[in-house]
């Protein structure tokens, strides 16, 4: 009962407080739920800070907010212009700009206004601090707000029966936290994230684990992974992996090796000598097996699209030869040129092998 009496007074005195004296004018009143706002630990180079001052017209007429001044270039703003109505909200936006500015800072924002009074201050305040970053050289790239070593992340040698680990690292550059909602990557690429956010002028690191796909591929590949953030630069972050996908022949021993297959080529070079622009010349390699087992030809690559291999058969038995037919439809400028073509075997002593192609182009 206390609680209802004292409640009712409460109501009685603000109407009366609301009520126009006899003989004024109504009047509007900005009312700021808070008048003061802390931004904490902020850094310097992690961009703008913004906070929004919501206030209610609690006065007896509509008030309008004529103009808001700042006490400092750093700080900038905007605010609701359009009259508000009694008993209505309206929001004035405090923006601070924190680079070049290290240490703890206060601005004051003065709101003029047709209510009663015409003055009411706001006030922001927090610290600015040095990034880390500029005692760290690791991270080059901008990924909008997420500053990484490289989006391009390069394993050289991965057993086809094996794996490898990395780790994809980021640094907050921003003064907001980030937060990774999803990760997508293909079924060999394992993502294993320890927590789901970031702090600014913080690190975070995914840990990774490589497995070659299956079917197998060997040779270089290629995959991405894409992480998806509330960063509002770029909310989503891309990665590029690439692998180069070996045998393991780690475990044969000298009785293996000497019943493995065996590459002969006699001539590893095919030079088409002069040809004209637009020409298609074509020749043939000859691949031999030497050993005693099965030669298997894992993977023909190309280094230029104009190339067009055509092989035999991919696996060679003991004594035989295939035959690797190529054809170059050159279509570049004029002068000297050279591309490749690597072979992927399984041959323990020669698991890569280079065939050039040369030829001088004539108008």
């Amino acid at each position: 009962m206390r609680i209802l009496i004292f409640s009712f007074f409460l109501s009685i005195c603000f109407n009366l407080s609301a009520q126009p004296k006899k003989g004024a004018a109504p009047k509007g009143k900005v009312t700021f739920l808070y008048d003061k706002f802390d931004f904490g630990n902020i850094s310097e180079l992690g961009g703008s800070v913004r906070h929004e001052f919501k206030f209610i017209n609690t006065g007896t007429a509509p008030v309008k907010i004529n103009e808001v001044k700042t006490s400092c270039g750093c700080t900038s703003t905007n605010w609701t212009i359009s009259e508000v109505a009694v008993g209505d909200t309206g929001s004035v936006f405090a923006v601070f700009e924190p680079e070049g500015r290290q240490g703890p800072f206060e601005k004051t924002l003065s709101i003029l206004s047709t209510g009663s009074p015409e003055l009411v201050d706001i006030t922001i305040r927090g610290v600015v601090y040095a990034s880390k970053l500029k005692q760290n050289e690791q991270y080059k790239y901008m990924y909008g707000s997420l500053a990484v070593p490289a989006n391009l992340i390069e394993l050289n040698q991965v057993k086809y029966n094996g794996y490898d680990s990395l780790e994809l690292a980021f640094f907050n550059m921003g003064n907001k936290r980030i937060y990774f909602y999803k990760i997508e990557s293909p079924p060999n690429i394992q993502v294993i994230k320890s927590y789901d956010n970031v702090l600014p002028n913080s690190e975070y690191k995914l840990k990774v684990r490589y497995f070659p796909k299956k079917p197998i591929e060997f040779g270089p590949v290629r995959q991405e992974i894409k992480v998806y953030t509330n960063d509002d630069t770029m909310p989503v972050k891309i990665f590029t992996i690439t692998a180069n996908i070996i045998e393991d022949f780690s475990n044969l021993d000298k009785k293996a090796l000497k019943e493995a297959p065996k590459v002969f080529i006699k001539n590893n070079t095919l030079d088409f000598g002069n040809i004209e622009l637009f020409a298609s010349p074509s020749g043939v390699f000859e691949i031999k097996n030497k050993g005693k087992q099965d030669l298997v030809i894992r993977r023909v690559i190309k280094n230029c699209t104009c190339l067009a291999p055509d092989l035999s058969t991919k696996v060679i038995k003991k004594g035989e030869t295939a035959f690797l037919k190529v054809s170059w439809n050159y279509v570049n400028m004029a002068g000297p040129d050279t591309k490749t073509i690597k072979l992927i075997t399984n041959d323990p002593t020669q698991p890569e092998i280079i065939l050039t192609l040369k030829a001088n182009v004539i108008e």
